[in-house]
């Protein structure tokens, strides 16, 4: 597939915020604050406040997205819009970098709750964009492309912090959060630059219509919620990795090792899947993506119960290599799905409401780990208890009639 000037900047976009899901979200962020929450708050305790925050930045994320998707519709400002939510996750990723060693868990809390905003907040004007980016039966192709060189392009920044982590461990979390921000800036600038704004914006509504709008069509709707349901899973398995391996005692070289394993894994079976939709439609796609994670989840609770910590380390592992084939495949494929069954005049305000019940705007997920620590204190059995809602999600995903040509 031969890219244009805008659909090459388009998907540059996605390496640029992968730095921050991967390096800040997934690893760096909730170490730094296990570090300093342990001693004030405890393990189980501390997994549960981080669980409760992403929450609540998922929830206001989505609320910000949809109160301004149909404004950055009709206004054509679904760039600046996009600019303005990763200025936000940029500032506050790069404050991080100035907390000391000692800082109260409270100030860490606080900044990635404005980091997650921005990050999940730009996902949705990004998304929205892939509409003027690529034709309808590029999607597929591109969404996946897209997150593959995520994966990649996570990898090059990653791979400067461990080795500063390594031989100066004393700045990895400095460093970690300033190449991270530096990374995602740059790689915004030509998507503001290069992406147009194509259609004629649609009509200004109000977020009640909007949701009016979806009410009334009955597809949306019901794909919303089977992708809540799946997709709410997918972020909070990735969002708790760190602070669950920190609880099950997986040495932190281990954990980073396999963290830069899994990227490598994920790159190929992206493309992988955007190929095989192509053959076989996006959805029967996305349900073996959902197969995938109903054995992530049983996996995670005979790691639980496993005493032996070299076993731990090789589950761990095997769970890590199960994320990589399926991460990247489902999320593109949803996004490609979503595309080609709403208006596209009014991308940007329904992409919006895509974002608030999904694209890692963790909600119910992170809930149930936290239950899990309080229930049992083994907060890593939340995630198994995402088997239900992943199964609901590919069920409703299967009994949606698509229209004709949507696979």
């Amino acid at each position: 597939m031969k890219f244009s000037k805008s659909q090459f900047s388009w998907l540059l976009y996605d390496p640029a915020n992968a730095a921050y899901a991967l390096i800040v979200r997934t690893v760096f962020a909730p170490a730094f604050f296990m570090a300093a929450a342990t001693p004030v708050w405890g393990e189980v305790s501390g997994t549960a406040y981080w669980g409760y925050t992403a929450s609540l930045a998922g929830i206001a994320a989505g609320v910000f997205t949809l109160a301004t998707g149909n404004f950055a519709d009709v206004r054509h400002r679904k760039r600046r819009m996009l600019g303005l939510c990763t200025g936000v996750g940029l500032l506050t990723t790069a404050a991080m970098s100035l907390l000391s060693d000692r800082a109260h868990p409270l100030a860490i809390l606080i900044l990635f709750f404005f980091g997650m905003c921005g990050y999940m907040s730009a996902n949705g004007f990004y998304d929205s964009l892939l509409i003027d980016a690529a034709k309808p039966e590029e999607r597929d192709r591109l969404s996946s492309i897209g997150y593959a060189w995520g994966y990649l392009g996570g990898m090059v920044p990653f791979i400067p912090v461990m080795l500063v982590a390594f031989y100066r461990p004393a700045w990895a979390y400095r460093a970690a959060f300033w190449i991270t921000a530096l990374w995602w800036g740059a790689g915004t600038v030509p998507l503001l630059r290069n992406v147009p704004e194509t259609g004629d914006g649609g009509t200004r509504v109000r977020m009640a219509e909007t949701l009016k709008f979806i009410a009334g069509h009955r597809l949306i709707l019901f794909f919303l919620i089977a992708y809540f349901l799946y997709i709410d899973g997918i972020g909070t398995i990735l969002l708790v990795a760190t602070p669950l391996a920190a609880n099950l005692r997986i040495p932190p070289g281990v954990l980073m090792t396999i963290v830069l394993a899994l990227q490598v894994i994920a790159f190929p079976f992206t493309v992988l899947y955007g190929r095989a939709a192509e053959k076989f439609g996006a959805r029967p796609m996305i349900r073996v993506a959902i197969a995938v994670y109903v054995l992530i989840a049983v996996l995670t609770a005979v790691l639980s119960f496993t005493p032996d910590l070299r076993v731990r380390q090789i589950i761990f592992g095997g769970i890590a290599f199960l994320i990589g084939t399926s991460q990247g495949g489902i999320q593109a494929l949803s996004r490609s799905l979503y595309s080609r069954i709403i208006p596209p005049e009014r991308a940007a305000e329904l992409f919006s409401v895509y974002n608030f019940f999904g694209k890692f705007t963790t909600i119910l997920g992170p809930v149930l780990v936290g239950a899990a620590a309080a229930w049992w204190a083994r907060p890593e059995l939340g995630v198994t208890l995402l088997i239900l809602p992943f199964l609901c999600g590919g069920i409703l995903l299967s009994l949606l009639p698509l229209p004709p040509g949507v696979r």
